[in-house]
């Protein structure tokens, strides 16, 4: 029996059946006339070769409830640009490119947070939320993750009917998803944050911010939708702490009765990173994860210094060991294959928290790019600078 529990703070929305594909689609369609969505793919140059984003494009050209369609890339020579232009003109929706770390876009990115900005997802995602917001078109904004060789239309519909359906309208829907094949994947959420917020408990107490981020069933999703007005009011991480971030300070922005997650099925297929050593990507990830949640938590007046990092330290080593028990047992029982790098990613995993939290307690936590409802209303030609730097051509 599909599971309907209502356990936490938000509200889930399951699965229960795939009979209603249609159906949703043609009622998304009425209400998007009213409650237009535009669809933001966060791109780097390494996707554009990637079978998944070919399947995206095909997927999402029938996809009649989407208003626009913006790509906001980074990493993409010129030569590139018009390959991605090749690759997104078959969509039959409006569509425009964006890139990021171009010299022009460089200069008036800095020129408008006032220091220089890595490029990267959390860069693209802010600077099509910037267009969006500015051009006060779209009613909903949900992003869309170009990695997921497993896309389907009818997952987006599932998520973008949480926004703009009249009797739903949540503020915030974050997808939520299995990442199991023929083994388990996931780990940066299994591994690194499932434990971090259950050793943030024990040794914070129960906190509201803890209790809501715990009612996620997986927080680092990248696909979501977003009221377009709270999407200006929302400053982002440009780095690997952009997921985390947004759902933190949709926290403090809107009541958590009006956030929702949506269960985008099973078999979702992401790009795996391996796991590397301490320059590597899964490394990289979760270091920036925890150095974007611990500032907000400090917040919440969780009393940070380094007998409470030492302590949750100590509780994070008996929450992984606990975790790495309950995955395997979930693997053994699906007869899925055994994962023998899970153990070796604790360890490594505790290695990131030890040192973002060494950086957090000696340096400034990392800045989070301005909500763009106050550039906007504060450095209005700043803002249109910057807006036609990302959309011109090369």
């Amino acid at each position: 029996m599909s599971d309907f529990a209502q356990a936490g703070l938000i509200c889930t929305l399951q699965r229960l059946s795939d009979a209603h594909g249609d159906r949703i689609e043609a009622e998304l369609c009425a209400h998007a006339a009213e409650r237009p969505v535009t669809l933001v793919l966060p791109c780097h140059a390494a996707d554009l070769a990637q079978p998944a984003l070919a399947r995206i494009v095909e997927e999402v050209g029938g996809a009649k409830f989407i208003r626009e369609v913006i790509v906001s890339t980074n990493g993409l020579d010129d030569a590139a640009f018009a390959r991605a232009g090749q690759l997104f003109a078959p969509l039959p929706q409006p569509h425009r490119i964006l890139r990021t770390d171009t010299a022009r876009a460089a200069e008036s990115i800095e020129r408008l947070c006032e220091r220089a900005v890595e490029a990267g997802k959390g860069l693209n995602v802010w600077a099509a939320a910037g267009l969006v917001v500015a051009e006060a078109r779209s009613a909903v904004v949900v992003t869309q993750d170009c990695d997921v060789a497993s896309f389907r239309r009818e997952n987006l519909a599932r998520l973008c009917f949480a926004a703009v359906h009249p009797d739903l309208r949540y503020d915030f829907a974050k997808m939520y998803y299995s990442r199991a094949t023929d083994r388990l994947y996931g780990r940066v959420s299994r591994l690194f944050l499932a434990p971090l917020l259950q050793a943030l408990v024990r040794t914070a107490g129960h906190r509201p911010l803890l209790g809501y981020l715990q009612s996620f069933r997986y927080p680092l999703a990248g696909e979501c939708a977003v009221r377009s007005e709270l999407a200006g009011a929302l400053p982002m991480h440009a780095g690997w702490g952009l997921e985390i971030g947004l759902v933190c300070e949709c926290f403090r922005r809107t009541d958590p009765r009006r956030i929702a997650q949506v269960d985008g099925g099973s078999d979702y297929e992401h790009r795996h990173h391996p796991l590397g050593g301490e320059s590597g990507a899964l490394f990289r990830m979760s270091r920036e994860i925890a150095l974007a949640l611990l500032p907000q938590l400090a917040e919440e007046g969780v009393p940070f210094d380094a007998p409470f990092l030492a302590a949750l330290a100590a509780s994070f080593e008996r929450e992984s060991r606990e975790a790495l028990r309950r995955f395997h047992h979930l693997a053994l029982i699906n007869g899925l294959t055994p994962a023998p790098e899970e153990e070796a990613a604790t360890t490594f995993f505790a290695r990131a928290l030890a040192e973002a939290g060494r950086e957090f307690l000696t340096a400034a936590a990392p800045i989070a790019l301005p909500a763009w409802e106050q550039l906007i209303a504060t450095r209005p030609s700043d803002v249109e600078r910057f807006l036609a730097a990302v959309v011109a051509a090369p």
